[in-house]
């Protein structure tokens, strides 16, 4: 539980999207109580990563929230066949009422374009495991192939965000679809390692910037 929290917390001081203007708001969107989050930043701030709110040092920070991955993962994969393309398939995850996150290579495709997306891994709930298995095996087969759900255990769905097809953020519903927070995505990408390893090397130097903070 304390893993968990400190990830959402460090998630949410890694998007540059994401401006608190307090302790007690960050605490609030990370669902903690102020208290924990003040003794959280206060380690932060002691290690030098942090200078109030504002990051200092992003890569020893990332470690931190890199840390907290599970060491095993439920997973199912599909060859999928009746849909064409990636564009479609998002159209499919749309159509559901269930909640979802793109992560490694098709999400870094849309964010980034340096991976070829030869595989989409999406995050769902573990409640949605069943309704997702027969939405997926109605479109193609099971096993093997070019599609695979994780269950998120470790508030990997956590502070996603909706990217359209130019890889901005958008702040209405559209067709587009919903990818993991930056350091979930990144830290995804060194667990699948070679090229994808490259590529989290790439949106870190890029998120470093964004912030405005040292490496």
């Amino acid at each position: 539980m304390v893993k968990t929290k400190t990830k959402k917390v460090i998630a949410l001081l890694l998007d540059n999207e994401y401006k608190p203007k307090s302790k007690y708001e960050l605490a609030k969107k990370a669902n903690c109580t102020p208290s924990w989050v003040l003794m959280l930043t206060k380690t932060l701030e002691k290690k030098g990563l942090l200078k109030g709110l504002k990051v200092i040092k992003v890569k020893e920070l990332f470690e931190l929230f890199n840390k907290t991955k599970p060491k095993k993962q439920e997973t199912r994969a599909y060859t999928t066949y009746s849909i064409g393309g990636i564009n479609e398939l998002i159209k499919l995850l749309n159509k559901s009422k269930h909640e979802y996150a793109l992560t490694t290579y098709t999400a870094e495709n849309l964010v980034q374009k340096h991976l070829f997306n030869h595989r989409t891994d999406i995050y769902i709930k573990k409640e949605d495991l069943e309704e997702w298995h027969k939405e997926f095996t109605k479109i193609g087969t099971y096993g093997g192939g070019n599609v695979k759900l994780i269950v998120a255990t470790h508030d990997e769905l956590f502070n996603k965000k909706q990217i359209n097809q130019k890889g901005s953020q958008i702040t209405k519903k559209e067709n587009t679809p919903w990818i993991v927070n930056t350091p979930q995505l990144i830290s995804d990408l060194y667990t699948e390692g070679g090229p994808a390893k490259e590529a989290g090397d790439m949106l870190l130097e890029k998120l470093i910037k964004s912030l405005g903070a040292k490496k």
